[in-house]
């Protein structure tokens, strides 16, 4: 749990390094098309486009958030009902990141996040916090109410290039090995 509330608003936590300070770099002019029309979230070919392209500018974070075992509740909704689910979960990921953070729907209750400009540190608080905003979220559809909890797995990267390979697949195993883990948060 956050300190506080305030430091949880701002996006501040244990450490002294505020993200406010550093903006992220520019992103390419976005259209209408270029978002989910269910979950509000920006499309997945938009949002590779942009984490190239900040792959190569600037250091961040790659999220990749999906349901833990506790929510196992959802199973039986989502049958008749998941897609009511996805609008109010894509809406609990995005409320716990700023405003420059990207989120895209994935697949299934996977979403993917981008922390354009974050540091190692921010990344963890970040995926905190979205673990609190998802726990703390009814979910309700006309075949009943659920609580749901999420796991996440996450990659650092900056623009040196150090880290080879697909950030989208690294960030998928480190989410399926956080999902065994009690802190249900795993970021290399």
């Amino acid at each position: 749990m956050a300190k506080s509330w305030l430091e949880w608003v701002a996006g501040m936590g244990d450490v002294s390094w505020d993200r406010r300070m550093h903006p992220a770099p520019d992103i390419p002019p976005l259209q209408p098309t270029d978002f989910d029309p269910l979950t509000g979230t920006l499309n997945w070919v938009k949002f590779t486009e942009v984490l190239e392209a900040t792959r190569s500018q600037s250091a961040g974070a790659l999220l990749v958030v999906d349901l833990d075992d506790r929510s196992s509740a959802i199973d039986m909704i989502a049958t008749e009902h998941g897609a009511d689910v996805l609008p109010w979960l894509a809406q609990a990921i995005r409320q716990a990141v700023r405003a420059d953070d990207l989120v895209s729907h994935l697949h299934g209750y996977r979403f993917a996040v981008l922390l354009r400009g974050a540091a190692p540190e921010v990344a963890t608080s970040v995926a905190d916090r979205v673990r609190e905003s998802v726990e703390d979220t009814m979910f309700t559809t006309v075949a009943g109410a659920a609580r749901l909890g999420v796991a996440i797995g996450g990659v650092i990267f900056d623009s040196s290039g150090s880290r080879e390979g697909d950030l989208v697949q690294s960030a998928a195993a480190n989410l399926d090995a956080a999902q065994s883990t009690a802190s249900q948060v795993k970021i290399r």
